[in-house]
């Protein structure tokens, strides 16, 4: 929970058209709301993309380093590092860097 993962610089997290449908619902959002002001089209624009802020890190991490949607978190987060990592991942996440 030390929010390094929600910080990568030019991180990006893919959300399909069901984990829009649950995000929306949770923040008790409209969907073309929710895609409108919370999405951006990913870089290959191939598919869309959550928000980040100005220094890269996830618009939904808090302070407290808390995810602000966890209960409907996409997968792509919810499923790092046991599903997935990158090449440099335990340069990012210091429980990776002890296990190595």
């Amino acid at each position: 929970m030390c929010g390094a993962c929600c910080r990568i610089k030019d991180g990006i997290v893919r959300v399909s058209d069901a984990e829009i449908a649950r995000i929306a619902a949770f923040l008790g959002m409209d969907e073309a709301g929710f895609i409108e002001c919370e999405t951006d089209v990913a870089p290959d624009r191939k598919s869309l993309v959550l928000k980040s802020r100005p220094d890269g890190s996830c618009a939904w991490l808090t302070e407290a380093n808390l995810c602000r949607i966890n209960p409907v978190k996409p997968g792509k987060c919810r499923t790092f590092p046991f599903e997935w990592t990158n090449p440099d991942s335990s340069s990012v996440c210091p429980a990776l860097a002890v296990q190595s």
